[in-house]
């Protein structure tokens, strides 16, 4: 309990974790929880610092095998993470660095660059499709570990003032600093990765994975996650090209709107359709250049051409479910 209070309180100015302890002292018990949510308060109080409350693990993501026990292995290693530092859409982020005429967010770069290379901070890069969990892969990271996620808004942290935005980006890394205890894990994640400056991209030292379009196998888990998580089952439709967030709403309207996941499919347009050529071009962009999320080594893209047909998805907890054709209109 003191070990748990103590870590609940790093990072705190004298002053406020007093009071953050004197509150969470419930019937000479302490409440552990309510200094963590203090603690965020604090942390949230610094533009452009959010602490995400979401619970999740590697054990609610289907998939991505490779990634999440390559993060298994930095978490269980020599001076492991305290915090994760979530950078979403970092090259929208950084756009206009080196060609922005105030000169603000090319200052606000080097500040992030002389903070990581001073205190030699981990960090990785996640792309793909958007919705192949490259978020949730982030986040669950820290709740896998049972440390914070501080997600990091760099456009937030701006100011009309001049100095003021590089005053409030020194304040954040102060905070996130302080909380760490100099052992955070920066995690960023990019639909496009060609607009990030590279020397930006040079202080992710732990490596730029690729997160793919989930194969056959990985959407089998992922049902098998969303049909425990919202109670439904039934047969399943062409699911051919679709992503984790598709398989997680058709699960949930099936749920919430008593439907089949068949007649739920119905009201879904995958990102492997609407976005095909966009998806192509990341692809072949990818490959043998980063390393895969899914797989151990490097990504190498082979375009495959589905096969028609009935396939039986496996039931990790009972019988064979007979999967509806492979082949059929959703």
């Amino acid at each position: 309990m003191i070990v748990k209070a103590v870590d609940a309180l790093i990072g705190l100015a004298a002053f406020p974790a007093e009071q953050a302890l004197a509150i969470s002292l419930v019937k000479r018990q302490l409440a552990t929880e309510h200094l963590w949510e203090r603690k965020r308060q604090i942390i949230e109080q610094t533009p452009g610092l959010s602490v995400w409350r979401g619970g999740e693990t590697f054990e609610d993501i289907g998939g991505v095998e490779n990634v999440k026990s390559f993060l298994r292995a930095v978490l269980r290693g020599v001076d492991p993470p305290r915090v994760v530092v979530f950078i979403d859409e970092i090259e929208k982020a950084f756009a206009g660095t080196g060609t922005d005429l105030s000169g603000v967010k090319t200052e606000m770069t080097g500040t992030i660059l002389t903070y990581m290379q001073d205190r030699e901070a981990d960090g990785t890069v996640f792309i793909g499709p958007p919705g192949s969990a490259k978020s949730v892969t982030a986040k669950a990271t820290a709740g896998t570990a049972g440390i914070p996620t501080i997600a990091f808004d760099l456009p937030a942290m701006e100011s009309s003032l001049v100095g003021a935005s590089t005053e409030r980006l020194r304040a954040a890394l102060q905070i996130i600093d302080a909380v760490s205890q100099g052992r955070m894990l920066f995690i960023a994640t990019c639909n496009s990765i060609a607009s990030l400056p590279p020397e930006l991209r040079g202080r992710f030292t732990l490596g730029t994975f690729f997160f793919d379009l989930p194969t056959t196998e990985e959407r089998e888990i992922i049902w098998h996650i969303y049909f425990k998580k919202y109670g439904v089952t039934g047969d399943l439709p062409n699911d051919e090209g679709w992503i984790g967030a598709e398989i997680k709403e058709c699960c949930r309207k099936a749920h919430r709107l008593s439907m089949t996941l068949t007649q739920a499919a119905r009201f879904i347009v995958p990102v492997s359709r609407s976005a095909a050529e966009e998806i192509k071009a990341l692809r072949q962009m990818a490959s043998g250049k980063f390393i895969s999320a899914s797989t151990p080594g490097v990504y190498q893209y082979q375009e495959n051409t589905p096969v028609p047909g009935r396939r039986v998805m496996r039931d990790l907890d009972g019988p064979l479910t007979v999967m509806a054709p492979s082949n059929s209109e959703a």
